[in-house]
């Protein structure tokens, strides 16, 4: 799940606070889908999961994204 440059992006951008994944895909410059990939790898692996639901100014439910973990230590072999 963490070989991915955009997953590890998207793990850096969830570091300062919960986003949607409209947001993700702004901050690391991508398209929705890839980041809906991704997010779905990612809390496969127990790294990120949702951790709320806000609506936008249309009434959509959109699910807001956080680190599954307070801190995050990955080692390299």
């Amino acid at each position: 799940a963490l070989s991915s440059g955009t997953a590890q992006s998207i793990l850096g951008t969830l570091g300062s606070k919960p986003k949607t994944a409209s947001e993700i895909a702004e901050r690391v410059d991508t398209s929705i889908q890839n980041v809906h990939y991704h997010l779905i790898q990612l809390e496969t692996n127990g790294l990120v999961e949702s951790v709320d639901t806000w609506y936008s100014a249309k009434g959509r439910e959109m699910t807001v994204y956080g680190l599954a973990a307070e801190e995050l230590v990955i080692e390299f072999g």
